[in-house]
């Protein structure tokens, strides 16, 4: 990180946009640099004013991040490869973190909806069947024993 103050940097920053490390060493530089919080502070005032520039709005509204049926789709590999380069490039490169968290969430998702083993469900079903002809078997006539 440099000593000057870098606005492209700092508006990462307000919009919780950049890399976690990114974030932190940002934090360090405002936590010991006047100069810093100063550029930070102008940038607020900036953006409190009602900036409504086109690279405001497409930051703000995250117009470069993939939606999250796309994010899904390139977890499952069911993606073109320009599509699947682009989505790579986002997550690794640009290392979003709002898509990051998302796909995470996603894969969280899909290990919640993983099916149960056959033999895990087999065995399952085995002693329910058991169990419910133990306790119904005086109930069966003789000749269904």
């Amino acid at each position: 990180m440099t000593d000057e103050p870098n606005r492209i940097q700092l508006i990462g920053y307000l919009d919780e946009a950049l890399p976690a490390e990114e974030m932190a060493r940002i934090e360090d530089c405002l936590r010991q640099s006047e100069s810093w919080r100063a550029a930070l502070q102008e940038l607020v005032e900036e953006v409190g004013s009602g900036d409504h520039s086109l690279a405001t709005i497409w930051r703000r509204h995250r117009l470069t991040c993939p939606s999250r049926e796309r994010l899904g789709a390139y977890h499952v590999g069911g993606l073109v490869p320009d599509e699947t380069d682009y989505i790579r490039f986002h997550l690794e490169v640009v290392k979003c973190r709002w898509c990051l968290a998302n796909l995470q969430d996603i894969e969280a998702q899909q290990r919640l909806a993983q099916p149960v083993p056959v033999e895990v469900a087999e065995s399952t079903m085995g002693r329910r069947r058991r169990r419910f002809f133990e306790t119904s078997v005086g109930y069966l006539p003789a000749k269904d024993r």
